[in-house]
């Protein structure tokens, strides 16, 4: 889940806690619920339009490329059947970039259009257990031929499946849920699909405990497999990668990523979260397994005059098992997902009425870069409406 999502300053301390449900780095699984007097039916909604500036958007720390993104974002959330028994969720973002920069060289820098969305059902089928999957799309287009290596146009899909169980309390207060679920992806890059063109296939599972009314602890583990289609595996005694990198005769890179991670959840006046990620890449090509710790903190803190603060961090390490071959287009093409594994994020927000807030954000990248196990930095700043009927 975003963690920049689109929410209204919540001005009580069950609000504050939806607040962080919703700008959660990592959301925890829809619960099935159980049988009560509730609404028949109901549908939640909420409507975001940003104007965002980024200043080094090629890599470059000298005469860097810029970007302005203006961007509309919708979510909608559908609910119907006795207790809420089935669910539908919509999102849908889109956005036109306008890119600036080089001075002085004479090169005219094209547009690019982003368009992303995703449907999800969630049913209930007894009174502990609900039955759901989701499928999303993603495609970001030049406006015409030129394009930016890191920022190569694509087109990705993913889906997943899942089942979520309500567990039996050990104390009535304490509730737990248990989750299990598959899901698959693909990504075809327009320019460079032959280098990072890949297909997922995986599953995941996790484990959330309630240890009282405002602390939450979520166990997670997940198995994925990457099969790069376009990549020819390397071996440690080729003497230069490089050259062997796309041979056609050769078996194709796999990698498998195993993830556990742990987060913590305390609500209050000010709520925290925090979590710990371990990755381990296992890749039948020498020089792409690799381990890594990744710890991510976020805070809540509502302030004076119907204000939110958002203060959110990750930050990881990452060691390579073997000596990173040189090779430099084999490293990550930014595909624009607000999730980030080295950053710090503050964000206000403030409400100007019932159904209007508005709000500010800046953030400070350290984005993997193209070339292998290199990285860059870049500044985004952006402002924001949000319309929460």
């Amino acid at each position: 889940m975003d963690h920049c999502s689109s929410t209204r300053i919540r001005p009580s301390a069950p609000r504050i806690r939806a607040v962080l449900v919703a700008l959660a780095v990592v959301g925890a699984a829809a619960r099935p619920g159980v049988a009560g007097a509730q609404e028949a039916w109901g549908y939640e909604q909420d409507l975001r339009f940003t104007y965002e500036f980024d200043d080094n958007v090629n890599e470059q720390l000298v005469d860097a490329v810029r970007s302005q993104v203006a961007r509309l974002a919708y979510r909608g959330d559908l609910r119907w059947g006795a207790s809420g028994q089935q669910r539908l969720s919509l999102s849908y973002q889109g956005g036109f970039k306008r890119h600036f920069g080089f001075v002085g060289r004479d090169i005219d820098l094209a547009n690019q259009f982003v368009n992303e969305g995703t449907v999800g059902y969630l049913r209930r089928v007894s009174e502990r257990v609900a039955l759901g999957g989701q499928a999303g799309i993603k495609n970001r287009k030049w406006t015409d031929d030129f394009f930016l290596i890191n920022e190569d146009g694509f087109t990705r899909f993913q889906g997943s499946a899942n089942a979520v169980i309500d567990l039996l309390p050990l104390a009535q207060d304490h509730e737990a849920r248990f989750e299990l679920g598959a899901r698959a992806s693909s990504v075809d890059f327009e320019n460079l699909d032959a280098v990072f063109g890949s297909e997922g296939i995986g599953g995941f599972t996790s484990l959330a405990k309630e240890f009282g009314p405002d602390l939450q602890a979520t166990w997670s583990y997940s198995l994925d497999r990457y099969r790069y289609e376009g990549r020819a595996v390397i071996e440690p005694t080729d003497p230069i990668p490089g050259n062997v990198f796309l041979s056609p005769t050769r078996d194709r890179q796999e990698d498998l990523l195993h993830q556990v991670g742990l987060q913590l959840t305390w609500l209050g006046d000010v709520s925290i979260q925090g979590d710990y990620l371990f990755r381990y890449n296992d890749s039948n090509s020498f020089g792409f397994s690799y381990l890594s710790h990744s710890i991510g903190l976020q805070v809540l803190r509502r302030l004076p005059w119907e204000m939110l603060l958002q203060l959110y961090g990750r930050v990881e390490l990452k060691t390579f098992s073997e000596p990173v071959p040189n090779l430099e287009g084999a490293g990550t093409i930014n595909t624009g997902d607000a999730a980030a594994d080295n950053v710090f994020l503050v964000r206000l927000v403030k409400d100007v009425s019932t159904d209007y807030s508005i709000e500010a954000r800046y953030g400070r990248y350290r984005n993997e870069s193209i070339s292998l196990n290199d990285f860059y930095t870049k500044n985004v700043y952006s402002i924001g409406v949000n319309y929460r009927p």
